[in-house]
């Protein structure tokens, strides 16, 4: 039986098809294989895709720090103190309690060292928190600044707040600073000598 020129422009077509789609799902494959859905957690805290999506490759590579540091966008890579990969299976064994909604192919674990640690300048003068807090943990859960403020300032207290990261600074000793004004200094009579 003769086939006809559009019966065989058809099958053609169809076997494109077939070919295109076979293509788009081979890269689709090799592209989860070498992106994998990572998990990050930093300082014990999960990063969540949309802050910090990075690739396996990526992290085993010698400018691992300087890749998290670019995409974080928030700590120089000086701030941050290791980064380790884990399979889950591996941290399961290890008698951690972890549970997931979707297992990741990875666990990439980063540790910050104290230039990720937020100074605290109070109306003008440095001040100790009541507990250490990061520049991460703070844009994580703004929240998390009222748990670290120094016991003598209440969060009512607080009339303005500013964040400085000092992320592309040259000079490492400079760390992210949190300036804090509160109502308390300027209520305060200004001291003019007459």
């Amino acid at each position: 039986m003769p086939i006809n020129k559009f019966g065989e422009q058809k099958m053609m077509t169809k076997l494109q098809l077939k070919r295109l789609l076979t293509c788009i799902l081979l890269t689709m494959l090799v592209t989860l294989n070498t992106r994998g859905q990572a998990l990050c957690v930093i300082d014990g805290t999960p990063l969540p895709d949309s802050l910090l999506h990075v690739t396996i490759n990526e992290m085993r590579s010698d400018s691992a720090k300087e890749i998290v540091a670019n995409r974080l966008r928030l700590i120089p890579p000086y701030a941050i103190e290791s980064i380790q990969i884990f399979s889950p299976e591996e941290q399961i064994k290890q008698g951690n309690n972890l549970t997931f909604c979707k297992t990741p192919r990875d666990i990439v674990f980063i540790r910050t060292n104290s230039f990720a640690e937020l100074q605290w300048i109070i109306d003008g003068r440095p001040k100790k928190p009541h507990k250490r807090l990061t520049i991460i943990e703070y844009m994580l859960s703004p929240k998390s600044i009222i748990e670290a403020m120094p016991k003598s300032i209440k969060s009512t207290d607080i009339s303005a707040l500013h964040l400085i990261t000092y992320r592309k600074d040259p000079r490492q000793e400079m760390r992210p600073t949190i300036i804090i004004e509160t109502r308390k200094a300027s209520t305060k009579p200004s001291k003019r000598r007459r």
